[in-house]
């Protein structure tokens, strides 16, 4: 087990000394995946950790209402695996041995992209797959080890505690979640020396920061307009190869969905749809939804499966940035991360892989930087950095008609012309692939071997011939 480190020893003028990170205490809001992986950070440079959850964990990993997705479809992307790795050592043979799934995304996948794709050589992208609820709950035994850590459970914080000068948060305030009346409840502080905001995209960070007296961030939007329904099954006994099947809807039609293979020999299979087209969570509607899918392969799957669970709709897909690292004042000691600061469309999986690299960057920049003044300020700056490359294949996909600036528009019809390729260039798929998995920048796609591909593909489909 890490062992909590203490202050080391540094020379400050007394001006800096107000704004040094000590390293006694360090506060999490928000057990999600996010906060649980905050807080393994945090373990390594804290004496004490604690960690305050709206919710009272459930004792085998089964679904709780303080993560209302977690009933649909979560992919960790590859290189999230690899980062769960770093933080956790052997954490995915210890999912595996609790009935995630050893899975090549290459190989034995099935994906359309306006036509099926093809193979990629086995052992290229290998990795696992399971439900969100088992991730969580395992990232969450993992931590249970460390005794520096406390969780406080059923709380919820009302707001942030900051120095006389309001320069620094020292704190937050919280209260427990009974069914007395919200009035009659009794508020308390907890102090602390450095407080991350992991709690997704119900953050209440801005209001707090108005309260101390700082501008609430910038936000940008952008909504595809994206629907989804999620239901859990038991395969048929004459069962298909796949472990993945994941479809993309065409122009002619936005409606996609995903069939993923889980822990318990079961398949969560979740439909989308676009421009409000969004799949119904009655049981023939929604096989009526799979049939009409531009690929028959998930619902020829699902029509012989027996469903377990009820059809679970979610429709709070919009992308989402708050610009936390323009704001021309920020104060001391507060950190945001995770779907707090940035959430995504779900398309692309890319929402927990985003907070495990996140989690590694705070590890860095606590090693490295946590004792100078504005490292806060700083560490958001960082977390922008690193969403934007994400945020750049997420809001590519943005529907044709929404608002979006020229970049994005750009970047859309590029998007485009490459996904054509998909079906037919294997090395451009497998390259493609390589950057949804965040294995690779996406400018890796912008290989003048690539465009070249795309720049042909426009003409071909822009010809007076094609048309015909």
């Amino acid at each position: 087990m890490a062992k909590a480190r203490g202050h080391a020893g540094v020379n400050t003028s007394k001006e800096e000394t107000m704004h040094t990170l000590q390293r006694t205490h360090a506060l999490v809001i928000g057990g999600g995946i996010a906060g649980l992986l905050a807080a393994r950070v945090l373990v390594k440079h804290f004496h004490h950790v604690t960690l305050v959850e709206r919710d009272h964990y459930p004792q085998e990993p089964i679904f709780r209402p303080g993560v209302p997705q977690g009933r649909q479809v979560h992919t960790l992307l590859l290189r999230g695996q690899q980062a769960l790795e770093t933080l956790f050592p052997g954490l995915g043979k210890k999912l595996l041995a609790h009935g995630a799934i050893a899975h090549d995304y290459g190989n034995e996948s099935l994906y359309y992209y306006g036509g099926r794709c093809p193979h990629i050589p086995p052992t290229l992208l290998q990795g696992w797959t399971s439900s969100r609820l088992l991730l969580e709950w395992q990232i969450r035994q993992e931590l249970l080890g460390y005794h520096s850590l406390c969780f406080k459970e059923g709380y919820e914080v009302m707001g942030l505690v900051a120095s006389a000068e309001k320069k620094q948060v020292t704190g937050v305030r919280i209260r427990e979640r009974t069914h007395t009346p919200p009035e009659s409840r009794e508020i308390s502080q907890i102090t602390a020396d450095l407080v991350v905001d992991a709690s997704g995209s119900s953050s209440l960070a801005p209001r707090w920061l108005e309260e101390l007296g700082y501008d609430a961030p910038k936000e940008t939007i952008v909504d595809t307009l994206v629907g989804y329904a999620t239901r859990f099954y038991m395969p048929p006994a004459q069962r298909n190869d796949w472990k993945l099947i994941a479809i993309q809807g065409t122009q002619q039609s936005q409606r996609g969905g995903v069939l993923m293979a889980i822990e318990g020999n079961r398949w969560m299979v979740v439909l989308a749809g676009t421009k409000k087209d969004y799949p119904s969570t009655r049981e023939e509607e929604f096989l009526t939804f799979a049939r009409s899918l531009p690929d028959p392969t998930l619902y020829e799957a699902i029509k012989e499966a027996t469903p377990i669970s009820p059809i679970y709709g979610y429709r709070h897909t919009a992308n989402r940035i708050r610009h936390f690292e323009q704001l021309q004042q920020y104060p001391e000691q507060f950190l945001v991360l995770g779907d707090a600061a940035c959430c995504f469309n779900p398309i692309y999986g890319q929402g927990m892989t985003v907070a495990a690299l996140e989690a590694l960057m705070l590890d860095v920049c606590l090693g490295e930087s946590s004792r100078q003044q504005g490292f806060a300020h700083r560490f958001q700056r960082k977390v922008a950095h690193a969403i934007a490359t994400p945020w750049q294949l997420a809001t590519a996909a943005a529907l044709p008609g929404t608002k979006e600036s020229l970049t994005g528009r750009v970047s859309r019809w590029y998007l485009e012309h490459l996904i054509s390729l998909l079906p037919t260039d294997q090395a451009t798929w497998l390259t493609f692939l390589e950057v949804i998995h965040m294995l690779r920048s996406p400018l890796a796609l912008m290989h003048p071997r690539i465009v070249a591909k795309v720049l042909t593909a426009r003409k071909r489909i822009s010809s007076p011939e094609s048309r015909t």
